[in-house]
């Protein structure tokens, strides 16, 4: 299974969507308290939107996109933001910023593909911080799935992770919850 971040999806960076990939390892299910790791600086939490893979796609156009994913779910992508700008002014590869054990929160449940619609819901404490969804996109889902597609072959089960507008400092104490409409699939502690 692989695990797709992208990364420009809420930028002008580019004019094809970027993203880079994590180890099955970083994924934190059950709604299992998130532990800030030691030593890896400051950390960042970036709610998303995830769809997961249905049925085997290479070099899927666009309009057969539809065919290959059928649930959309929740998730939280940390990242050791100090670490990453490190690495990226030497030029070395993000997998330690990005990938580290449990670095990508995800939803027990996932709902149906016309969920999409609905806009995700992004509350610390119980205050909403973040309100979001598939129309402020730059790149479609379609998009993304066909474009990745081209790039590798995706599988069932590999999850792509859509991208958020905005990175949140993360603080031990905090309980996150990531919601679908009316929906509450993600919510955890951060310790």
């Amino acid at each position: 299974m692989k695990i797709i971040t992208v990364i420009n999806n809420f930028c002008d960076a580019g004019d094809a969507p970027r993203w880079y990939c994590k180890a099955d390892t970083s994924l934190l299910r059950n709604n299992d308290a998130f532990y800030i790791p030691d030593s890896m600086g400051r950390i960042a939490a970036e709610p998303q939107i995830v769809i997961r893979i249905s049925r085997l796609a290479k070099c899927i156009g666009e309009r057969f996109a539809p065919r290959c994913y059928d649930e959309v779910a929740l998730g939280v992508n940390f990242t050791a933001v100090d670490m990453l700008d490190r690495l990226r002014a030497d030029s070395l590869p993000w997998e330690h910023a990005v990938g580290f054990d449990h670095s990508a929160a995800l939803s027990n449940s996932a709902l149906g593909r016309e969920r999409l619609r609905d806009g995700m819901r992004f509350t610390i404490d119980g205050e909403e911080r973040l309100t979001t969804g598939t129309d402020a996109m730059r790149f479609t889902v379609d998009r993304i799935v066909s474009c990745l597609s081209h790039a590798m072959t995706l599988r069932i089960g590999d999850l792509i992770y859509l991208g958020s507008p905005e990175r949140f400092d993360v603080a031990a104490g905090c309980n996150y919850r990531v919601a679908l409409g009316a929906d509450t699939l993600l919510d955890f502690d951060i310790k």
